[in-house]
């Protein structure tokens, strides 16, 4: 198992208990922080729902907080027609599966397999259907780095050696001040940051409760200039959703537009995208939540992953730098604090070296392989936000996948 993989076991771990916290009672303390109540019931207890509440929310975010569309338009994007009846069948610990099996033992609420751009398999579970769109959790991380790249090729942003607090005065003199936005893309920031989403004091948690409330614009952006630093900047990997959350700002301060306007036109117009999306927002009115707030359809997330095996090209149009897929998919990231490779990029994980995933709690996913030119896009509703024996059976599924596709 890769050391990715174990980065995200350890937060597996911490998520196990959500249940039993949910049945004492437990949520995000949205009430406390705010001042006053979300608008809607889910919006403060996000990560603790389950069964149809957690499907209802995660394919119904803008009904639980402030978004802003992210248009689509033109000519959609068509995937060629595959041959019907694709599917592998594997072994995991034993149990033979094939790929119905895993749908239902992975929770997917929507699978697609595309392989030269040809759709060889596409499956809707948990009442979920091609129309709706989810929540990407942390796979948007790969989407706003992408962004990053955009600003860049357009002249935006100078380069990822540029400090972060030229974009956003704001850093300067905080934990931030010598961050540049190559150190914020490895996550390798120097502030001390608590992402324990069982925590109710985490910072993590207090981001998800200023969301929740709609009414605190700018207390994000506050709250990661108090934080204090941990270690020196650029160090050490450790997964931390501020950062994101900063690159957002910095990409939408340099391109002087709001970052669902910026990746409307930048890909999701040109490229083909079938349907508009939407991002969540930290407050009514405010900046998107850089962290991991898009909502897609699967089509779409595949699409997405569809424009970086093509090079970042859309609409005839060159939007990433030259040089910049490469350089963002390989483990450049440092090691963590325990000396453990992070196999992390600039928001991408490398699993399997020359390939590159994006990831999100709850089993979310864009699968990129550049050989056999295949992309898996899921999204699925794991009990907890991720535990080794979903992300084992996960490779699993995808390796097989692979090994069908060489």
């Amino acid at each position: 198992m890769t050391d990715a993989v174990m980065t995200r076991r350890a937060f597996g771990q911490l998520a196990a208990g959500a249940a039993t916290m949910l049945a004492s009672g437990f949520a995000l303390p949205g009430v406390a922080f705010a001042g006053r109540a979300p608008i809607h019931p889910f919006a403060d207890k996000l990560l603790f729902l389950e069964g149809a509440d957690q499907v209802f929310a995660f394919s119904h975010l803008d009904q639980l907080y402030p978004n802003r569309i992210i248009p689509a338009g033109g000519k959609p994007y068509e995937f060629g027609p595959g041959a019907a009846g694709f599917d592998v069948k594997f072994d995991h610990l034993g149990q033979q599966l094939d790929t119905a099996a895993f749908v239902r033992a992975s929770r997917v609420a929507a699978l697609l397999i595309v392989q030269n751009g040809v759709l060889l398999r596409e499956d809707y579970a948990l009442g979920h259907g091609r129309a709706g769109k989810w929540m990407s959790f942390s796979a948007g991380k790969s989407i706003l780095s992408t962004m990053v790249g955009a600003a860049i090729h357009d002249g935006h942003i100078g380069s990822v050696t540029d400090p972060v607090a030229r974009y956003v005065p704001a850093l300067k003199k905080t934990a931030f001040d010598d961050a540049t936005i190559r150190d914020l893309l490895r996550m390798s920031g120097g502030e001390a940051w608590n992402e324990n989403y069982l925590d109710r004091g985490s910072d993590i948690s207090k981001h998800l409760a200023i969301i929740a409330a709609r009414n605190q614009p700018g207390a994000i952006l506050k709250h990661m200039t108090g934080l204090k630093r941990g270690f020196p900047t650029g160090m050490y990997n450790q997964y931390r959703t501020g950062e994101t959350y900063l690159l957002g700002e910095v990409v939408s301060a340099a391109v002087g537009a709001s970052l669902s306007s910026y990746l409307s036109d930048r890909i999701w117009k040109p490229f083909g995208m079938e349907a508009d999306a939407y991002w969540m927002l930290t407050a009514e009115g405010g900046i998107e939540y850089g962290g991991g707030g898009t909502n897609a359809t699967t089509r779409d997330y595949a699409r997405f992953g569809q424009f970086m095996l093509e090079g970042g090209m859309a609409g005839g149009r060159q939007v990433l730098p030259e040089g910049w897929i490469s350089e963002a998919t390989i483990p450049s990231a440092p090691a963590q604090q325990d000396g453990k490779a992070s196999g992390y990029g600039y928001q991408w994980w490398i699993d399997t070296p020359g390939t590159y995933t994006a990831h999100g709690v709850f089993g979310q996913l864009i699968h990129v392989d550049p050989q056999r030119k295949l992309v898996i896009a899921m999204n699925r509703a794991w009990r907890t936000p991720g535990e080794e024996t979903d992300y084992a059976l996960s490779a699993a599924f995808v390796q097989a996948v692979s090994a069908a596709l060489s």
